[in-house]
């Protein structure tokens, strides 16, 4: 006897597409482009000189304090390029000149418990964690009483205690290490954010994409300060990558991203205290790409032969952050010119006596230099030589 009611074998089976879908969950949001830009570089109106944004939140003690890490960041560099000459330095010296803003007014926006892993170019970053200029000229010279005791070179030393990660050559490497770092700290109940620079040149390498990567999976506290500064080591920014913006990169990983005037210290402050307010509340990572401009090779001894004639006199005389920012608080009735000359005069007395202090250093013994370089507790440190025993 036929059953009218009972529905057709075909009919009895649920929907596939159905049944997929609710295997994969509800249906994510469309990702839109989200590139803030309310930072990013502006011409100035009628031909004036540049200066820096006045919306800010910070106070006029923090300004100054701000002014200060910028001149200490260029005068430590000034000094490390003298020393150079008079082969004092071990290794290179790689300069920031043109673009300390960036260095030290996203790491003034976080707090003590955060982390920075900088590039060679950062060394503002690491001024502002709370490292001293006579450990950064020690360290570049290589003496016993630098940070690495003599077994590395420039910034490559970290201090954890300070939040410092110290980074390596290797470009690009830092951003996965920094991911690490912040998802050790999740696992072990604390919350700080971490910041990752990057360089245009090294945004092109494949660590780079993997680090950002999972740290937007894991919905990581990390923001990345994409430097822009035109060149990668030789190669213009424009034909190593095929973006305009640095910032568009954040599309491929769903995660925010913003353009912020890398010479302008009030912005870099503004965009990367945005970012970390964002970050911890767990919105997961931040791209901020700083345009700016690197005024000096590679290092010291890069001639700069690859740039136009007179792109680099263009951007000192018209966009150099510590002028700017110079501008920006005389204008706003921060401080006097004689107050700045009072700042700097500190500085340059800071760093004579702790460059007296690096130079007095003593240079390594070989023996406790092979120390350290290897966990000792499972590597036997090298030996000294029979020779040098006698």
């Amino acid at each position: 006897m036929d059953q009218p009611n009972k529905p057709a074998a075909s009919e009895s089976k649920q929907d596939p597409a159905r049944n997929a879908k609710r295997r994969r969950g509800p249906r994510r949001p469309r990702f839109e482009m989200r590139v803030n830009t309310k930072h990013a570089p502006r011409k100035p109106a009628d031909g004036q000189p540049l200066s820096c944004t006045t919306e800010t939140t910070l106070k006029p003690e923090q300004m100054l304090e701000l002014y200060r890490y910028l001149k200490l960041t260029r005068q430590v560099e000034e000094r490390l390029v003298n020393l150079y000459r008079q082969t004092k330095v071990v290794g290179g010296v790689f300069r920031s000149l043109g673009q300390e803003a960036t260095a030290v007014g996203s790491a003034y926006a976080l707090e003590a418990r955060d982390f920075v892993t900088p590039l060679i170019r950062d060394l503002g970053a690491v001024l502002v964690k709370g490292i001293r200029p006579r450990e950064v000229f020690a360290q570049y010279m290589a003496r016993a009483w630098g940070p690495s005791g003599g077994r590395d070179l420039n910034i490559h030393f970290g201090d954890m205690e300070k939040g410092f990660i110290g980074p390596i050559s290797h470009l690009g490497d830092m951003i996965p290490v920094m991911a690490g770092v912040l998802l050790a700290a999740r696992m072990q109940k604390k919350r700080p954010i971490g910041i990752a620079y990057i360089g245009d040149g090294g945004m092109s390498t494949g660590a780079f994409h993997e680090g950002l990567n999972f740290a937007a999976v894991q919905k990581l506290p990390l923001l990345v300060i994409a430097e822009y500064n035109h060149y990668a080591y030789s190669t213009p920014t424009s034909l190593q990558t095929a973006v305009r913006d640095l910032a568009e990169k954040a599309a491929g990983y769903n995660i925010p991203a913003s353009i912020v005037d890398g010479n302008d210290i009030i912005a870099c402050y503004e965009a990367t205290r945005h970012a970390a307010d964002y970050a911890r509340r767990g919105g997961g990572p931040v791209l901020i790409e700083a345009k700016t401009y690197r005024r000096r090779g590679h290092a010291e001894h890069d001639d700069q032969r690859y740039v136009p004639a007179g792109e680099i006199e263009w951007w000192e005389k018209h966009n150099d952050p510590i002028d700017r920012y110079e501008r920006y608080l005389l204008q706003q009735n921060i401080a006097t010119k004689e107050k700045l000359a009072e700042i700097t005069a500190d500085v340059m007395r800071e760093i004579e006596e702790d460059c007296s202090w690096a130079e007095s250093s003593p240079m390594p013994e070989a023996e406790q230099a092979a120390f350290g370089v290897f966990d000792n507790s499972v590597v036997a440190p090298a030996l000294r030589p029979e020779v040098l025993k006698n």
